[in-house]
């Protein structure tokens, strides 16, 4: 698939930074020192934050006469989804107490303290997490689903960053409505990466009532979230500003998450594996954003629960994408990865070892011989140590794929030694299918104008005959180890690998394999079909060759029958048999 390298690069640039700044503001927001509770169309209410002293001419409950505040204070008021306003600046407010009205002047205060410190790290582990599923979206996937996770993910990204600028007037006013509408794409692409992962059980019919739906949703989050702003802005009318209301911006989630459970019934036992963790990874994350946009459980206890959620949302988001492929990005969590960071640990232990062994043990008059030795025995010592942490990861972790590769390796060792082309054949479909759960394998075979399937096996129906000079034989000519069928317009398809079946230089074959639902062969998997596609292709040119050398001994021994007059033949013929039979001697 062609990539624009240089727009990929810009995009990353971008959210790099955004989850730069955003983790970097997340300790240093700033607000007003009280929360305001909006309880009818022109009253609010003052609520104090724990921890944050009030202002000495308010009290906890003071009434606000929301239509008697300056534009700038209602501005203020209305940045609900704004984290950062301007610090130490000064906002007049219009307080009813005892039956008379009063003006409070207040100054915005840092706020970053409310709450507990843990939770603002949670907050920037969850924008890192965040950022990371954007990047490797972006780069590594390719399809509907993954353009909706780059849409979901950079939105929220967007809106997250943008609401930490420190604004106010009516750029914070701009602000607020531009994280209303990151937010609200983010919930667009949210629906089409779900909608995408789900097609196959949905009906034309179906997608549309779905689709209708959120977008109905969407309308009424739009209204709230920005409607109800700029009217309250313009004539201090806070209807929509009630808390009654602040639902609806969760409820365009609803949709997709409904959506999940309704296709996860009518799913495959393989995809519903996938859909497990998304499933329920969306359903924390729903109401994370719930509890987010109405601070049900209260100020402080929002702040403090909310981004931990995240953090196990998207980290459950994260494992769906890279463990089981739900969309489809090739990226490889192997054993090569496991075992580099094994190595790594076993080094970093071996340092640290070493230098509590040299400090507190050795001292500073140990003899050179001595501090050569020590660190070498704790060397020798956790070598051992990686080996056999190596072995049980390899036999309990990896235990399936270390079974499949072994059967392979196995198979790909002891295929020289079959007799039958037709079951060998046969054996290697069936060995691939099972191992590999891959659902379609096919191999083909030259024949006289073109290739035929001799072997076909899994649910996949691969074409019967194909042209000498499909795009993938043709590859498979030039020397290729592995044919990505993605990157070619073949008849075998586009979803899948080619491995060439070769001897001594000369093409015998094509093995083709499919690729799992929503998910790319990994690199150490593509390597291993290669080995066996190889040691195929030198088993099934041996064969030919018998096939070949008992064809000419059974005309030999017609030849000599011919000759000797075993055969009722006539005298011309069996001369001709006489000559040919010394000839073939000679």
């Amino acid at each position: 698939m062609h990539r624009r390298y240089g727009l990929l690069i810009l995009f990353t640039v971008i959210i790099v930074l955004a989850c730069a700044y955003s983790s970097l503001m997340t300790f240093q927001t700033s607000g007003l020192p009280f929360s305001i509770q909006v309880t009818d169309a022109h009253t609010a209410v003052i609520e104090p934050i724990p921890g944050f002293p009030l202002p000495n001419d308010l009290q906890a409950g003071d009434q606000i006469d929301l239509a008697a505040l300056p534009r700038s204070t209602r501005i203020v008021i209305a940045m609900k989804q704004v984290r950062n306003i301007p610090l130490a600046q000064t906002y007049m407010f219009a307080i009813h107490r005892g039956g008379t009205e009063i003006t409070v002047p207040v100054k915005s205060v840092n706020t970053s303290s409310i709450g507990v410190r843990w939770s603002e790290w949670a907050f920037s582990s969850f924008i890192v997490l965040l950022g990371g599923i954007a990047l490797l979206a972006l780069w590594r996937g390719r399809g509907r689903a993954v353009a909706g996770m780059v849409l979901w993910a950079t939105a929220f990204l967007g809106g997250t960053t943008v609401s930490f600028l420190p604004f106010d007037g009516m750029l914070g006013l701009g602000i607020q409505v531009g994280v209303a509408v990151f937010y609200l794409l983010a919930r667009v692409g949210f629906y089409v990466l779900v909608e995408s992962m789900v097609v196959s059980t949905l009906t034309p019919q179906a997608r549309l009532l779905w689709r209708g739906s959120l977008l109905l949703l969407l309308v009424a989050g739009a209204v709230v979230a920005i409607g109800a702003s700029l009217a309250f802005v313009a004539t201090g009318w806070a209807g929509l500003l009630l808390p009654q209301y602040e639902a609806a911006l969760t409820a365009p989630y609803l949709i997709p998450v409904v959506l999940l459970f309704a296709s996860y019934r009518r799913a495959q036992a393989v995809q519903r594996l996938r859909l497990r963790w998304m499933l329920w990874s969306s359903v924390v994350f729903v109401i994370t954003v719930f509890i987010a946009n109405t601070s049900i459980l209260g100020l402080l206890a929002s702040n403090i629960t909310y981004p931990f959620m995240l953090v196990i949302a998207m980290t459950g988001f994260l494992y769906s994408v890279v463990r089981h492929r739900v969309v489809d990005v090739s990226v490889v969590i192997d054993r090569t990865l496991v075992y580099g960071g094994m190595t790594a640990l076993v080094i970093g232990v071996l340092a640290a070892v070493n230098s509590l062994v040299q400090h507190a043990a050795l001292g500073t008059n140990a003899s050179l011989l001595l501090q050569v030795i020590v660190p070498l025995a704790l060397g020798i010592v956790l070598s051992r140590v990686r080996a056999y942490a190596e072995r049980i990861v390899e036999r309990v972790f990896f235990r399936k794929k270390y079974l499949a590769e072994l059967a392979l390796r196995r198979f790909a060792r002891h295929c020289g030694g079959y007799e039958s082309t037709e079951e060998l054949l046969i054996v290697t479909a069936q060995i691939i299918h099972g191992n590999l759960n891959t659902p379609g394998v096919a191999i083909y075979m030259r024949s006289s104008g073109n290739y035929t399937a001799a072997r076909c096996e899994g649910e996949i129906t691969y074409p019967l005959n194909v042209k000498i000079d499909d795009p993938a034989f043709a590859a498979a000519r030039t020397g290729q180890k592995e044919i990505d069928l993605s990157e070619l317009h073949s008849t075998l398809g586009s979803d899948g690998y080619a491995f060439p079946m070769t001897a001594q230089g000369g093409l015998q074959g094509l093995l083709v394999c499919a690729n799992r639902p929503g998910e790319n062969y990994a690199a150490d998997d593509r390597k291993l079909l290669v080995y066996v596609a190889r040691q195929l292709g030198g088993a099934l040119r041996e064969l030919r060759t018998q096939e070949a050398i008992r064809q000419l001994d059974a005309k030999a021994k017609l030849v000599d029958a011919l000759a000797s007059g075993l055969l009722p033949v006539s005298s011309e013929i069996q001369a001709k048999a006489r000559e040919l039979s010394g000839a073939m001697a000679t």
